[in-house]
């Protein structure tokens, strides 16, 4: 697990926190970041419409998130449409819902603008995986307020789990327009999400190395553990290709 499994009464919270913004004329879309699990589409068992967002970008679709429109008309189905996404993305930083007014077309075009983010002022070009609900938090703190409105404005809500699995609600924009402008970072804007992500990739490390053993089983706790460990670390000098030396070490010397 990458997050904290999901509460027993998940399902009930969740329903509860969308029934608050939902009106006759609001869809509720969830996004699905596809390349956590090559089986997503089998256990989804055509009970949920999907599009690819990578889809005219040549993309394979098992590594594009998918935009998944849920039928909020029909309470029962639309139970069993969270039931059923809870339950395959379980554990996993996957899961987010936006909820807008817009129909499934019109929020396919605003996320195809994100598809990708230019780096200034090389004009660099990196994919944004803001379906990534660990990435996601990280992208909208380094956004200028004006970039982060674009962002949200076509959605009345943003709703996704932190990493103990608790409800982060945020609010949009409502507005019936979408965004016509690819994303532009500076260069200290995409230093600063670098070194946020700088956590995780310790942790991915360390998991490749068969270590996992020494962190706290709880994802959220291995995440903060790991924080602490780079911030000690970057305090005292430490290079960037350093830093995992350093966790590796203290972490042993704590099981010795």
């Amino acid at each position: 697990m990458m997050i904290n499994a999901y509460s027993q009464d998940c399902a009930q919270v969740l329903l509860a926190q969308l029934a608050t913004y939902l009106s006759e004329s609001t869809q509720v879309y969830a996004l699905l970041d596809h390349s956590f699990d090559p089986r997503l589409l089998k256990k989804m068992r055509n009970r949920i419409i999907w599009t690819s967002l990578y889809q005219d970008h040549g993309a394979e679709t098992d590594v594009s998130p998918l935009l998944c429109e849920l039928n909020s008309e029909d309470q029962i189905t639309f139970n069993e449409q969270i039931e059923l996404l809870l339950k395959i993305t379980n554990g996993q930083p996957m899961l987010s819902f936006y909820l807008s007014t817009l129909d499934r077309e019109a929020i396919f075009s605003h996320f195809d603008q994100y598809f990708d983010v230019t780096i200034l002022p090389e004009k660099l070009s990196y994919i944004l995986r803001y379906a990534d609900t660990r990435i996601l938090p990280n992208l909208l703190a380094q956004l200028s307020p004006e970039q982060k409105a674009a962002f949200l404005s076509p959605f009345s809500s943003v709703v996704y789990f932190d990493r103990a699995a608790q409800i982060v609600q945020l609010e949009g924009g409502g507005q019936t327009q979408i965004t016509n402008q690819a994303l532009v970072l500076t260069e200290a804007q995409f230093i600063k999400m670098m070194d946020w992500a700088l956590p995780d990739q310790i942790l991915q490390n360390i998991q490749l190395l068969g270590l996992q053993s020494l962190l706290p089983i709880e994802p959220s706790k291995a995440y903060a553990q790991i924080s602490e460990l780079c911030d000690i670390a970057l305090i005292q000098g430490s290079r960037d290709d350093e830093i995992l030396s350093f966790c590796v070490e203290y972490l042993h010397g704590e099981a010795a």
